[in-house]
């Protein structure tokens, strides 16, 4: 009696049609509001079939920033077209608040943290897509455990510290990476390591980084890869400039990115910041196709 009563298919469905009932319940007139902007955003995002992604500091925002009004009004009126994203190690918080105050209008998408976390739109609505999709066999507290007692790794301040990266401090020395590899690989961790301007180690989920982040959205939003242009400027950026998209270089780059001269579809610009991106806008011609 207790097996035909629990492991029917009737009492399975009714189960499954309560669970289901529970939670649409759970989402009231208060709660759907905020569905509104995130409607409008993939309005938007799934009429688009071109997209610039760039990276902020140093980027689109450096010492010389003479030319990034003249960018922002060229995606401006071709924002019809072509949609607008940054891809930065900032937290979104910072990147909001940056971008504010040299007068950048709200991306479409915001790739923060390093790949580690997506927003849409000018309300920065956090992508749970991009997180289930990246949270698979990442174990956070695993690999700051197993990277303790390493004397060489300062761990970043607490702000600086996301649920999907570790940040840590890191001077440039033979061995150290590999030592650091070894460690977490000999325990069985699923990651991925980058580290950029011989001072900056993050860890993330292995699934995520800026480039896998613009592959993913490419994929949700039917934008084909090669109708991306990336641009960047450090080692950060290398797996994002790196493969389909189109990509530029900006004349201002550290030197860790010189290892990508000569690959097809990785442009490097002789002018620096916003003006290095609006020279690879005219190079690939982005906005006449």
């Amino acid at each position: 009696m207790s097996i035909s009563r629990h492991y029917t298919w009737e009492s399975h469905a009714a189960a499954y049609i309560e669970a289901v009932r529970r939670t649409v319940d759970g989402y009231g007139p208060a709660k759907m509001k905020v569905a509104v902007p995130l409607d409008a955003i993939g309005r938007r995002l799934a009429k688009l079939n071109y997209f610039l992604i760039t990276d902020i500091d140093n980027t689109l925002i450096g010492d010389e920033n003479d030319r990034l009004d003249a960018l922002l009004q060229m995606l401006d009126e071709n924002r019809d077209r072509i949609g607008f994203g940054v891809a930065t190690g900032r937290t979104v918080e910072s990147a909001k608040e940056i971008l504010e105050k040299f007068g950048v209008h709200a991306p479409d998408v915001v790739i923060s943290s390093v790949g580690s976390e997506i927003y849409y739109g000018r309300h920065f609505h956090y992508g749970r897509g991009w997180e289930s999709h990246i949270s698979a066999l990442w174990d956070r507290e695993k690999i700051v455990g197993l990277l303790r007692d390493f004397p060489f790794l300062t761990y970043q301040k607490e702000e600086t510290q996301r649920r999907f990266k570790i940040s840590y401090n890191m001077e440039p020395e033979k061995d150290r990476l590999s030592m650091i590899h070894n460690r977490l690989l000999h325990n069985k961790c699923r990651y991925n390591l980058i580290y950029s301007h011989q001072k900056y180690l993050d860890i993330l989920p292995y699934r995520a980084s800026k480039g896998k982040a613009i592959r993913y959205l490419g994929y949700k939003w039917e934008i084909p890869l090669a109708n991306f242009l990336v641009c960047g400027d450090s080692g950060n950026d290398e797996e994002m400039l790196r493969g389909e998209p189109k990509a530029v270089v900006v004349g201002n780059y550290h030197p860790e990115l010189k290892k990508l001269k000569g690959m097809k579809n990785v442009y490097f610009a002789k002018n620096v910041c916003a003006g290095g991106i609006i020279e690879a806008i005219e190079k690939y011609q982005f906005l006449k196709i």
